[in-house]
């Protein structure tokens, strides 16, 4: 597609977006603020946004490094990447490495198809004590509503069960239109109990894929990034935890035993 063209199926699309002025693509990016990065990739860059996993706010002073180079954001959350930088690459990824004060430092692969970035959007979790867990969930435009689930021996966090499990765990954020994030916290992990987090396809009307991913946090560090395997199955297993120990699984499931 040349830039022409690009630039046509851009305003076409913010044209069909602002007919539709109460629609919210996310609870965390609205519709206005991802038009913003559309047009911006008119002047050749990239802009990718890094929000709090909790509260959703945006996140200055972030330093960011990719592809050998190391930017910071702004008062919006922003990095402006130059696309020319990565124009020769069609299919395949870069690390990136996201550290601000009092927060987890975010390391990851992110995916670039025909020399653009498609991963914009970027969650970052404060750093936690020795014995919490934080579990974020953030996924693509469809499914439009997936649920993150805890299961604990004598609690269930998640929208439809309980929301807070009093000095055990927490309901942080719920999406519901699609990109998420939905986060839950385990305030205090607890070597003789037993706990296990899955996903739930509620809304059901396409497949979970692999633009699903979960990042586990823990020991006040991130500790896995897992992308959700591409099912047709309603529930997905993520992980358990015995003694302390994560063991992740990843499993398609067609329900919570």
């Amino acid at each position: 597609m040349n830039k022409r063209m690009m630039k046509c199926f851009i305003v076409l699309i913010y044209v069909m977006l602002l007919a539709c002025p109460n629609s919210v693509i996310s609870d965390c990016w609205d519709i206005q603020e991802i038009s913003s990065f559309a047009f911006k990739e008119l002047d050749g860059a990239t802009v990718l946004s890094f929000k709090d996993a909790v509260r959703c706010m945006p996140l200055s002073e972030v330093t960011v490094e990719i592809k050998n180079q190391t930017f910071t954001t702004d008062s919006n959350g922003y990095i402006v990447f130059p696309n020319k930088n990565i124009a020769s690459i069609m299919d395949g990824s870069l690390q990136m490495t996201a550290k601000k004060n009092g927060y987890c430092t975010l390391t990851k692969d992110i995916r670039v198809m025909v020399g653009r970035i498609k991963d914009k959007r970027y969650l970052m979790t404060k750093r936690l004590p020795i014995g919490k867990a934080r579990f974020v969930l953030q996924w693509g435009d469809k499914p439009r509503d997936l649920d993150l689930h805890l299961v604990g021996e004598d609690f269930h966090i998640s929208y439809r069960n309980m929301k807070v499990a009093v000095q055990k765990a927490r309901l942080d954020r719920d999406d519901v239109s699609s990109y998420g994030p939905e986060t839950i916290t385990l305030e205090n992990i607890i070597s003789s109990k037993k706990y296990d987090v899955y996903v739930h396809n509620y809304s059901g009307e396409s497949s979970i894929n692999d633009l699903a991913q979960v990042s586990v946090y823990k020991n006040g560090k991130l500790d896995n990034i897992v992308i959700l395997p591409q099912t047709k199955k309603p529930y997905v297993k993520i992980l358990e935890i015995r003694n302390h120990e994560v063991k992740y699984l990843n499993n398609g499931l067609d329900g919570i035993p």
